[in-house]
Order: structure tokens, then sequence, then C-alpha cells
């Protein structure tokens, strides 16, 4: 008797089990026959009874009985209504149903309500019955039974969602008559309407009288799962109703009171000074975002059907998402975790079509479906330590049992993780996001995706702890490996998606994925740091992302287009919607000076901190891929024609508030980051805390910026203002501006070391003269204060570069200089030319970036400083492997700056399709930062003595100087004979570009003194004569409308200045005696003969016949022989080209006079990097054997051409003998025909190599 007794109760629990099991699947096999549905799952509810006293126990018999109760009166409601409506509707057929809310809304509304409190779910909570039951079979150890439970659950939530959304949310498919209901159906449906809302909200009378049915004498045993709100859940949540009510009243009063309360729960988040620091930093983040989706939505919902519905959800929703943030227990944490679910479900559903039920079926679900699993291992929990508290959990985790512990933090992470998007539960996430009202999208992406991730940091990290999670493991894989593993997954596929998304919201929901995922794969990696920056960029992104979502929201609703290539040209209709939307893509993609990159900064940094460069490395994979979309979407924008309706302007007051809001937290967060690094930190100190670890102290993620990149950037800003009105002003100012800044670089050249200073003013005075000469090259052109203000936040990023001190200002000048403002300044034009090539330097450029982003965060990892004179030192301890690899990833980025093989630079090619002036200074300028970068991190990594540990060396010369040196010489040879075939005006002087910057790569990496002394020289060389060259092509190019070499000729005696000053400057750049390009091209080809570099300095000496070519090939096609048609429609350039041409022009004849001009501060210059100072004085001749004396070279030349001149006037009075081209007796040839154009001098050998290549035998071509 004692075994019957003791199994049979198992048996009935075990037989409601199966009943329910079976009894749900049949239920929703009965679809689409309502009673047959409701039948059945009564009838399925019955196994939870069974279960309840089958277990027995004190959980398990009250459950019981509550059960009974509950479903009693909820389901009388459901069946009383359901009544009303099948007799009206004259069929039980759910597809005669559909659409009957719209026709009996009162009763649909009714019917709704009743079906999810049989769920469990409603505005007033619903009840918990048949979580006692599964407590008691947990309590009791039948884990399988509870699991049983919780799939029967998740079966019946799906047919509970069809029914209601047939019933209570479609939209007819058909009209019907509807005949007179029952008498009695709709006042009985109200009362039990009211009986299930008081005993949801008070269920404890219920519960006492259940327990009093089964003689519980001790009420402490059965646990309790729910404590008193907070106020700050009750203000949102109670004023949810009170503003459903005032909108039944007046739509404008409702409007006041929503905006009103939304900033009353911001007001009580910000003075509660309860609030733990985790959840402080999410409720902030949560009350925030939601007020701003309040103020969106005033003019968003203005003209919308079912408003106060939704603004009744919204509210719930914040409460709710408040609540599981602001909780201490677990009982009220899946309370609220239900209800966001549930409250975000109405609001993904709101507009009611059909893509929209299907994405809201999908999302509640997933999430439901995660919510029942957690819940699995909230009621484990509370069997193993008897409450739901998390202080109880946090003190007594070291007593659960590792597999048990296992299963409790997986059924967490399983919740957590559906609702943060990681794959394999994202499912949801792209389908919901573009379906939701853009006023949702935001907040679905921006907050709901993040309460999983304060699950993860809250219950995980800081209630379970890390050291905990690493003993509930199994196989040696803990939580944190697969949440690096998901996060990095994740990360992957959203790019990817992202990437071949053509619909605007469902890309940014891509992108979405990629984020969460990134966050995810940073806080997987268990540090402090690592928590302090996923926690950092999930507010980064909440505010990010929400923008984007409300932007898009803008652009749909003005013109009624989803697809990103129907929205082109619309930023010059909706300017400022469409620029806070390119603001925010540029800060999610991680560049300065946004909040974006100071999170995505943090995040590398922390992972190459805990020695895991391989996440890293994913999440710069994922970032280059993320450039190509986004800016894919701003370039559509704005740089194509709009060519839509007339009447589209720009998005209401209250959307451009809330974008503007938005937008104004980005460029705070980007420029002053403390105040969120203080909220995340002390996060990060609790997860130390836990972890039983020091805290970590974040390192100032400030930028510093000197006067004279101040002065180029808000003065950039003030160029763009100005020029809205006035494009001359514009112009003008920005010319001032740059002066201006040239002059702060004097005021503050006490903060520059004498190389970095001499390149700021260089960067200045040269941006001065080419922004001088654009103000004629522009003249006609549009957009130019755009122009002008892109170009100056260039300048303001090289300017900042050159005087940073510590490795955080360094890479965020970089990324500004030559990321999204250069990008903006080349696809000006804004021909799909220019586009297409803008893109590909962007693209080039982030490249290269991440790999110098990738080594400089592993340099300062290993180093343990971000100063950059301490690095050196720091280095010099440490055992090569921990920093090689760094090293070499910084050089390359560096190398890749400088556009050296084995990069196809010609693909690079993109600057031809730029402005002139800006395709100069990228030439000039800009790419300087390459060489100018491996001298000085040469310098600050060590010098010689360290690098020489990186591979040995070879003659006393590092290894790896030796690589980049061989890489220099290659370019120089490649880039000098492309340039010597290229028809394309500015193409040619690009390559000529990369060909130079070899010369200068090459010599510095040499290393000896003279190398260095003569890349430098050639440093300041190039700059002043490719610049001239790039000025004089444009004021060809404006005079003659030409981009082709063939294009041109004879223009010599129409622009006889530019001429000069392009010959003039050719000829010294090919290293022609005694001008500039002569002395430092000699003192790099020595440097390399006399460092045992043969075969490099041979490539040098070969390159300069190149050049040379090259130069008189363009000065022939185009200045000389017969003129061409717009040879003869060109006049001389302007003064504004003519002067900052002139002015470099007289510089670089100066500099060949008197190269000691140069080498002076050179030496200076070496002595202060620790290297060994050439022999320089102001007036000697040039350094190294038997070196030239230019200054006595230009007398001589002088003095000859002194005395050839007056031979050469008598043959001038002799006037110019015109004699006819010898025609072979052809007599019909026009005299262009005649001319020897640009393509017939130094011709590809491409055709002739193939020809060798395919020739055939001699013959018929047959083998004997």
């Amino acid at each position: 008797m004692l075994s019957i007794a003791t199994t049979e109760p198992m048996a009935l629990a075990w037989t409601g089990a199966i009943f329910l099991l079976f009894g749900e699947i049949a239920a929703l096999l009965c679809l689409p026959r309502l009673p047959r549905v409701i039948v059945a799952s009564t009838i399925a509810e019955l196994g939870y009874v069974l279960m309840g006293f089958g277990l027995g126990g004190a959980a398990g018999d009250t459950g019981a009985v509550m059960h009974l109760i509950y479903q009693g009166v909820m389901r009388g409601l459901v069946i009383a209504a359901g009544w009303w409506l099948i007799r009206r509707t004259g069929s039980s057929n759910l597809a005669d149903l559909a659409g009957s809310g719209r026709r009996m809304p009162i009763a649909a509304t009714l019917f709704g309500f009743g079906m999810f409190s049989v769920m469990g779910l409603s505005p007033f909570k619903g009840s918990f019955s048949k979580f006692l039951i599964l407590y008691a079979a947990i309590e009791q150890g039948h884990w399988a039974m509870a699991v049983v439970g919780t799939i029967a659950t998740i079966v019946a939530a799906v047919y509970y969602i069809l029914v209601i959304q047939r019933v209570c949310l479609e939209h007819p498919t058909r009209r019907i008559e509807l005949a007179p209901g029952p008498k009695f159906a709709m006042p009985i449906a109200g009362g039990l309407a009211a009986i299930t809302v008081l005993i949801s909200i008070w269920p404890l009378p219920i519960q006492h009288l259940a327990e009093h049915l089964v003689g519980v004498l001790d009420p402490a045993r059965v646990p309790e799962f729910e404590s008193p709100w907070s106020a700050l859940v009750l203000v949102p949540y109670v004023g949810g109703f009170v503003v459903w009510g005032v909108g039944l009243l007046s739509i404008k009063a409702r409007d006041a009171v929503a905006v009103l309360l939304a900033v009353v729960t911001v007001a009580m988040v910000v003075f509660d000074p309860s609030l733990d620091p985790t959840t402080r930093l999410f409720a902030l983040l949560f009350a925030a975002i939601s007020c701003v989706m309040i103020v969106y939505s005033i003019d968003y919902m203005a003209r919308t059907e079912w408003s106060n519905r939704y603004y009744f959800f919204a509210f719930l929703m914040t409460g709710s998402l408040i609540g599981v943030v602001t909780t201490h227990e677990f009982g009220n944490f899946y309370v609220f975790w239900e209800l966001m679910t549930w409250t975000s479900y109405f609001l993904i559903v709101h507009e009611q079509t059909p893509k929209a039920l299907r994405a809201g079926l999908i999302y509640f679900l997933m999430c439901a479906g995660g919510a029942y699993v957690m819940h699995l291992g909230i009621l484990l929990v509370h069997a193993q330590i008897g409450s739901f508290e998390f202080s109880a959990l946090a003190a007594q985790v070291d007593t659960i049992p590792p597999l048990v512990g296992l299963a409790i933090a997986g059924c967490f992470f399983v919740g957590f993780a559906v609702k943060t998007g990681l794959v394999p539960g994202h499912a949801w996430l792209p389908i919901a996001h573009p379906v939701a009202p853009s006023s949702i999208s935001g907040p679905l992406s921006g907050l709901l995706t993040k309460a999983g991730i304060f699950g993860m940091v809250k219950v995980l990290y800081l209630v379970i702890g890390v050291g905990a999670l690493a003993r509930f493991s199994a196989l040696g894989i803990g939580l944190d490996t697969v949440l690096v593993v998901l996060g990095c997954v994740t990360l992957l596929y959203g790019e990817i998606r992202a990437l071949f998304e053509g619909e605007l919201k469902r890309m940014l929901a891509y992108s979405t994925l990629a984020q969460v995922g990134e966050i995810a794969a940073i806080l997987g990696i268990g540090t402090a740091l690592a928590t302090d920056a996923a926690l950092l960029h999930t507010t980064n992104h909440a505010v990010m992302k929400t923008l984007l979502f409300y932007a898009a929201g803008a652009f749909i609703l003005r013109s009624g287009h989803k697809k990103i290539a129907d929205l082109a040209g619309l930023g010059r209709v909706m300017p400022f919607t469409a620029g806070c939307y390119a603001l925010a893509s540029v800060a999610i993609m991680g560049l300065p000076p946004f909040s974006g990159f100071v999170s995505k900064f943090l995040m590398i940094y922390a992972a190459a901190a805990a020695g895991r460069w391989e996440i890293a490395a994913v999440l710069l994979i994922g970032g280059v891929i993320g450039v190509v979309y986004y800016m894919r979407v701003v370039g559509t924008l704005f740089f194509k024609p709009y060519e839509g309706e007339l009447d589209v302007h720009e998005a209401p007051a209250s959307m451009l508030a809330a974008i503007g809001i938005l937008a104004a937290a980005i460029v705070f967060g980007g420029l002053v980051p403390s105040f969120q690094l203080d909220l995340v930190a002390r996060v990060g100190d609790l997860v130390s805390a836990r972890a039983g670890l020091a805290p970590v102290v974040l390192p100032s993620l400030v930028v510093t910026w000197p006067l004279g990149a101040t002065v180029a950037m808000v003065g950039a800003i003030a160029v763009w203002l100005v020029g809205r009105s006035s494009v001359v002003w514009a112009g003008r100012l920005a010319v001032a501006v740059l002066a201006v800044a040239f002059a702060a670089i004097v005021l503050e050249w006490g903060r520059f070391d004498l190389l970095s200073g001499c390149f700021a003013l260089l960067i200045a005075g040269v941006g001065v003269l080419n922004m001088t000469h654009a103000t004629a090259y522009l003249a006609h052109s549009h957009a130019q204060g755009r122009f002008y203000a892109a170009f100056g936040i260039m300048i303001a990023g090289l300017i900042g570069m050159t005087a940073a001190k510590d490795v955080f200002s360094f890479f965020a000048f970089w990324e500004l200089m030559s990321s999204w403002a250069l990008w903006a300044a080349i696809v000006h034009e804004e021909t799909d030319d220019a586009r297409r090539e803008g893109f590909k330097y962007f693209l080039f450029n982030t490249v290269g970036a991440s790999f110098m982003f990738l080594g400089l965060a592993m340099v300062v990892a290993a180093a343990g400083t971000f100063d950059l004179a301490g690095i050196g030192h720091a280095l010099t301890t440490l055992p090569t492997l921990a920093f090689a690899p760094a090293i070499v990833l910084v050089f390359l980025g560096l190398v890749m700056k400088a556009a050296m093989l084995p990069v196809r630079i010609d693909w690079q090619m993109h600057p031809a399709l730029a402005p002139t002036p800006v395709s100069g200074y990228i030439s000039a300028v800009l790419l300087k930062s390459g060489p100018w970068g491996v001298l000085k991190l040469f310098t600050l990594f060590g010098g010689a003595a360290l690098i020489s540990r990186i591979g040995g060396t070879i003659g006393g010369q590092p290894l790896l100087m030796d690589v980049i040196a061989a890489i220099a010489g290659v370019t120089i040879l490649y880039a000098g004979a492309m340039a010597v075939v290229q028809n394309g005006i500015k193409l040619l002087l690009i390559y000529s570009t990369v060909c130079q910057l070899g010369y200068v790569l090459m010599a510095v990496s040499l290393g000896t003194p003279l190398g260095v002394a003569g890349g430098l020289m050639h440093f300041v060389n190039h700059m002043l004569l490719k610049d001239t060259l790039f000025l004089c092509a444009g004021a060809v190019m404006v005079a003659s409308h030409a981009h082709m070499l063939d294009e041109l000729g004879g223009l010599g005696r129409r622009m006889p200045w530019t001429f000069g000053m392009f010959l003039l400057a050719g000829l010294s750049l090919a290293g022609v005696p005694p001008l500039a390009g002569f002395s430092s091209k000699w003192m790099i080809f020595e440097a390399a003969f006399q460092s045992g570099h043969w075969a490099l300095g041979a490539a040098a000496m070969i390159s300069s016949l190149f050049t040379l070519a090259a130069v008189l090939k363009f000065a022939h096609a185009a200045f000389m022989g017969t003129p061409t048609a717009k040879a003869l429609a060109a006049h001389e350039a302007p003064l504004a080209m003519l002067i900052p041409m002139g002015i470099l022009t007289v510089a670089s004849v100066v500099i060949g006079v008197v190269p000691g001009l140069l080498l002076v501060p050179i030496a200076a210059i070496e002595a202060e990097l620790g290297l060994v100072p050439i022999a320089a004085t102001l007036t000697g001749p040039l350094p190294g054997l038997d070196g030239w004396h230019p200054g006595l070279l230009s007398v001589l030349v002088i003095l000859v051409g002194a005395a050839v001149l007056p031979y050469l006037r008598l043959g001038r009075r002799a006037g110019i003998v015109h004699t006819a081209v010898h025609q072979c007796g052809v007599g019909d040839l026009l005299p262009e025909a005649s001319r020897v154009g640009a393509v017939n001098l130094f011709e590809s050998p491409n055709a002739a190599i193939r020809g060798l290549l395919t020739r055939k035998p001699a013959g018929d071509g047959k083998t004997a």
C-alpha cells in the first residue's frame, strides 16, 4: 500500500502532464473552428490541475485550486464573448470571424482580454497559478514534468495568438450581415471581465482561499511570486491608463499629458537615490529613449488610426522596461519581462497589416518561448535557495551543484539571448522592425534588445557572478564562450544581410543584429573592462539606432518610399533629417568625433587587453562591411539628384525635435564621454568586486583638441552655415579660418615636437593655398559650402593628429582626417564615377585604419599606457612576441596610407574624380601622414633597438624597415612607369604621387641620417611641387573643361603663367638640377647606395627618368603643339588660382637655391628624434660625400643663362618660321590628325605583349 500511495499521485501528475501536452496540440489542430479550440484548450488546462493535485504539497495543491478558479472565471469570459461574436457573425469559423475587432470592437476586446488572461497576460498582470504547479514539479525534482508543462504552454501560445489576431486584429475580408447577439452574453462577459481584473490585480485573496481549501497551514510554504511595484513603475504604467482616458476626450490634451508623463518619468529616475549603478544606467536609458519616443510620436501618430491605443501600450511598455531593471527579485522580474513582451507585441502589430500580424506572431512566440524557458530557471533558483531575491542567489550561489547551476544559467541565457536577438534566436528582429511604426522600430532596436543585455549583466554577471559561471560549464565550455561565439556569428550574419538589403528599415534591423552581436561578443569576454565597453556601446547604440529609425520613418512618411534606391536626393529637400541620419551613420560606423567612436574604441581595446585579438578582428571586419551599406544610403540621400514629388518637405516639428535631441546626444557623447563612462565604470567595478578582482581604471577617452584643430573644426561648421546663404562669403571664411589655424599652431608651438610642428604648419599653410584655389575652381559649382566645410574638417583632423600625445587622440584624428569628411569632398561632383571612386577610397582607408586600430590596441594593451611617449620604454621590458604582431599591423596601416604596393594602387586611384584642389591636397599633404607616421612611431616605439627585435636585422638595419623600404622601392618603379602611360590629366599626376611617396617612405625606412634627411626634404619638396602641378592642372581643367590630355594642345600660348609654373615644378620633381627636387633625390640616391641598398638606389634613379618622361608628356600634350578647339577657348587662370600656384613655385625655387632652409630644421628634427643629425648649414653644400652645392650650381646656371640669352634674343628677332606638315601626298588630313597626342607618347606596352603571347607560327599554324 505504501508503494501505491507514493506512486499513484505521481501517476496522476504525469497523466496530467501528458493530458496537458496532447490537449494543447489537439487544440492547435482544431483550428479554424473556434468552439473546438476553446473546448480542447479548456480540457487541456485540466492537465495542470491534475499535475498540481498529483504533485501535492503546498505549492501543487494551492496552484491546482487557484488554476481552477482563475480558469473558470477567465474562460467564462472567453466563452461569453466568443458566444456573442459567433452568434452575431453566424459562423464559428475563424475565416468568418476575422475582422470582428472592427465590426464588434467591444465584444472583440473582451474576447481578446479573456484569451490573454487565460495565458496569464493582461495589463493587470495575469495569474500565476500554473507557475505554482511547475514550481511544485521542480521543487520535488521532476524537472522533466516542468519541461513538458513549459512546452505545452508554448504550443498553447501559438493558437492563442492566431485566434486573437484573426478575431481581434485582422481586417475584415468580406462583408457580413450581423445577426442579433445573445441577450445576456455581453453583461456576463462584462462582469467576468471585471472579476478578472480584480483577481489579477489582487491575487492574494484567491491564493489564501486556495490554501484554506487544501489545508495549507503554513502559507510560507507557498512561494511569493510578486511584491509591490515601485513608484518608478507605477507612474508610467498607471499613467498609460490616464493618457488613454484623456485621449477619449481630447487629442491635444492627450499629447500634452503624454509628454508631461514621459518627462516626469525621466525626472523620477534621475532623482531616485536608491538605484544601484546597473539599474541607474539602464533605467536612465529606457526612460530617456521612451521620452524621446513620445515626443516623436506626437506628429508621427497624429493622423493614424488607433493612436490612443498606441500611447496606452507605449507607456505600459515603458513601465515594464523600468520594472525589469529596477526590481530586486525574480518574481517581479518575470512579470515585468512578460509584460514587456506583451505590450511591445501590440505596438509591433499596431498597423494590423498581414505583415505586421505575422511579424507580431513570430516576435511574441519567440520572446514568450524564451521567457517560459527563463521561468524554469527562476523556479529552479527558488527550489534551490528558497527565495526569489537577487541578493539571496548571490549569497548562496556557491551552494548550488554545478549541473543545477548550469541549468539555471542556461535557462536565463536562452531568455536573454532571444530578447537580444542573438543567432539562432534572431528571426523576430528583422521581421518586426520594418513593419512596426517607425516610432516603435527605434525603441525595439534601442531598448528591447538592450533588456536582454541588461539581463546578462545583472543576472549572469552580478547575481550569479563570473566565477560561478565558470563553475557552471559543460565539457569545459562555459556560457562566456557561447556568448562570444554567438555574438560573433550574429555580428557577421547581421552585417552580411544588411549589405544586401534594399529596404531601409530592414537594413537597419539587420544592422541591429550586427551591433548587438558586437556587444554580446565583448560582454562574453567577462572582464570588467569588457563589461564597461559593452555597456558604453549599449547606451550609444540605443541612441544612434533610434535616431536612424526615426529619420527613416520621416523619409517614409514624407516620400512614401521604403526602398533605399527610391530615396535618391531626399537630403536636398529634407536636409535636417538627412543630415542627422548621416551623422548617426558616421557615428554607428565608429568614426569620430561622435559617441560611437568612443565605445567602438573601448570595445576593441578591451578585447586586446584580454588577449582576445580574434574578437577585435571580427568586430573590425564587421565594421568594414558596415561602411559599405551605411555610406550607400548617405550617398543616395545627398549625392544623387532628387526626382521625387515637389511637395515633399521636412518632417513635422515634434519628429524633428526628437531627431535633433538624439543627434545632440551623439555629438555630446563623442566630445564629452565622461558622463557615460562614469555610469558604466561603476557597473564594471561591481563586476570586478563580484569576481574578487581589483576595479579597473578606464583610460581617458576624451580627445585632446589643439587650438589649431579646434579653429579648423569650428570654422568648418561656421563655413557650412554661412554657405547656406552666401557661397562667396563661405569661401572667404574658409580661407580665413585656415589662416587663423596656421597662426594658432604658431601660438601653441610648445605642444608640438619639431617634426610634428613643422608638418602641422605645412598642413595649414598648404590648406590656405588650396582653399584659395578652390574658391575660384568651384566658382560655378554647387554645394560649395559643404565642400569647404568637408575640406576644413579633414584639415582639422590632420592638425590634431600631429599634436596628439596619446593613442586615443592620435587615432581619433587619424580617422577624422581620412574618413567621412574626405569622402564628402571626393564625391562632391555627385557623378556616378565620383561616388564609385569616393566609396573605394573610403573603403580602402577603412581597411587600412582597421589594421592600424587593431595594432594600436594591442600595443597599448601590451605597454599598459596610452601615452605615446611612454610606449617605447614599456615595450622594451616585454618579450618580442608580446608586441611584434601589433607593431607589424600598425606599420601595415601606415604603408597602406601611403598607397604602397602590394595593394593595387591603380584600384585606389580615385582622387582623380575629386575637385582638383582636394586631389592636390590628398596627394601633396594627406598621404604624407603615412611616411610621417612611420618615422614618428618608429622612434616612439623604441627605434632600431626595439624594431630590430622583430625579425632581426640585415646589415644593422631592422628587417621590418628593410621590408618597408623594399615595398617602397617596387612601388617607385611600378607607379613611375604607370604614370608615363596615363592619358588622364589627374590620373598621371596621381600615379606620380604614389611614385614620389615611395621615395619618401623608402628613404625614411633606410633609417640612416642621410636617408631620413633626404626623405624629409623630399617630403616637403614633393608637397610643394605636386601641389603646384595639381593646381596648374586644375586651372587647365577649369579653362578648357577637359579631363584627358588628348583633348588639349597649344595651351602654352593661352596660359603662359600656368605653363611656366607647371614646367618648373615638373622638372624639379623629376630631379633636374639645380631645382629643389634634385637636392632631395640626390640625397636619397646617395643614402640608398651608402647603406648597401644598390637595387633600391637604382630603382629610384630609373624612376626619375619615368617622372621626367611623364612631365614632358603632360607638357607637350597640354601646352605645346597645335591648339585644339578647347585650348583656343581657354584663357589664363584667375588670380585666386595664380597666387597659390605662384607662392608654391617661389617657395620651391628658393629651396632649390638654398636647401639649407630645409636641411637645418631637418637636422634639428633628427637630433630630437634621437638620430644622428646630418651636417647642415643654411648656405652650405648638401650633406653626404662631396655633396653638391645647389647655391653655387644655381649661380652657374644663371651665368650660363645670361650668356646664352643674347643669342636667343637674336633668334627671336629673326621671327618664327612656319612650315607646312609633310603629308606624304595626302591632302585631306585635318590639322588635328597630324598632332602628336598624349596617347602617342610612351604608349602602354599591353598590346605589344598580348601580340607576342598570342602570335601564331609562320605558315598555316599546323605542326609537323
